[in-house]
């Protein structure tokens, strides 16, 4: 009998980093591999590997401290030499084939104790510019697979395009009728889908509800608002008075995305990994907000990779965002030129298929490259 061949994924917990890993767990297992995943101690990702039946061991979370407090960076190097130890353990114990990096602070120490032991590193990067996490593995890594260009790019000789995977639920998106028919809005008329992403978007939320007074009676929304913001987004509608009006959806989660996306005209978000690799996939024009804490700004990154060819509206938040927002809205619902036009940009923007990301990443690894 064959023995199975081994992958140790290193994985963080938001959606761009932990779910390029479990897409190739699923991919890996279905080509015959066996997967151990390492995640943070309370990681929110541990769920969905239990769903999964994928195992898993736990390291503490291990970031960089900001200033020069030396009291913070002797703590973080005493976790740190701990993580690595047990990582070496695990790697030791489990004595994978290679080892994937997914970014975030976890990854490093599985990256740098396959590097010790002498095993293959590859890594997955999916924002357009390298985490501290992944930047430095990337120093230690055979391959790193990229989702969306990176530029400057300073590991451009043994980087690739490969995508971000996104759901296989994306391969099957209804049509627009259909879809606009299920949630009982106009067929005819201009549609936003409106979200913020797995760490929220007030600031966003608010700007929205403004453009939807000013431009009530034109527009329609899909608006998930999350779970934490539901009551305080709803609460707004109401003072808007826009409580009650047809066509503006609000929802605390959906779990059917592609069929949000495939009833919208226009996608306003964060610009998080996996959304630009979902709108990438469906050609669906966007205004893209960056998160303004987002690390290293690599959400601004993420909407500049789509807007530069002009598939996107890159959009920050500051003083007069929310006339700004309104104003971006109302010309884009006046203006299905420019909505045709954005739709085609997305044929330059070169990035590949999220749905087989996956694959390509599997091949990577099995070639050994």
């Amino acid at each position: 009998m064959v023995e199975k061949k081994r992958v140790l994924i290193g994985s963080g917990g938001t959606g761009g980093h932990f779910y390029p890993g479990f897409a190739l767990a699923q991919e890996l297992r279905a080509r015959g591999w066996q997967t151990l995943f390492l995640v943070k101690k309370e990681d929110l990702a541990r769920p969905a590997l239990e769903e999964a039946d994928f195992p898993y061991s736990e390291l503490d979370a291990v970031s960089l401290p900001r200033g020069l407090n030396p009291l913070l960076h002797a703590v973080f190097l005493i976790k740190f030499i701990k993580s690595l130890f047990l990582a070496r353990r695990i790697i030791r114990d489990f004595k994978p084939d290679c080892v994937i990096g997914t970014g975030s602070y976890i990854a490093f120490p599985a990256v740098l104790a396959a590097r010790m032991a002498g095993i293959p590193v590859y890594l997955h990067e999916s924002n357009a510019k390298f985490g501290l996490g992944n930047y430095l593995a990337a120093h230690f890594c055979r391959k790193a697979a990229l989702g969306l260009p990176v530029s400057p790019n300073p590991f451009k000789e043994r980087s690739l395009m490969s995508g971000t995977p996104i759901r296989e639920a994306f391969r099957s998106s209804p049509a627009k009728s259909a879809s606009r028919r299920a949630l009982g809005i106009d067929h005819d008329k201009f549609t936003a889908l409106v979200f913020g992403g797995s760490q929220g978007a007030r600031r966003l939320n608010a700007a929205f509800i403004n453009a939807a007074k000013i431009l009530k009676g034109d527009l329609q929304a899909l608006h998930i608002a999350g779970s934490g913001n539901f009551e305080t987004v709803k609460a707004a509608y109401a003072a808007a008075g826009l409580e009650g009006t047809p066509g503006l959806l609000v929802f605390d989660y959906r779990e059917d995305m592609p069929a949000l996306y495939a009833a919208a005209d226009l996608v306003i978000s964060r610009s998080g990994a996996s959304t630009v690799a979902e709108l990438a996939q469906l050609k669906i024009p966007a205004i893209l907000v960056p998160l303004p804490s987002s690390a290293a700004g690599h959400q601004k990154a993420n909407a500049l990779a789509l807007a530069e060819t002009g598939a996107a509206v890159c959009l920050e938040e500051g003083p007069d965002f929310d006339a700004k927002l309104t104003a971006a809205v109302r010309n884009l619902m006046e203006n299905p030129d420019k909505l045709a036009e954005m739709t085609a940009a997305f044929e330059k923007t070169g990035i590949p298929s999220g749905l087989k990301a996956a694959a390509v990443l599997a091949d990577l690894i099995e070639k050994g490259e």
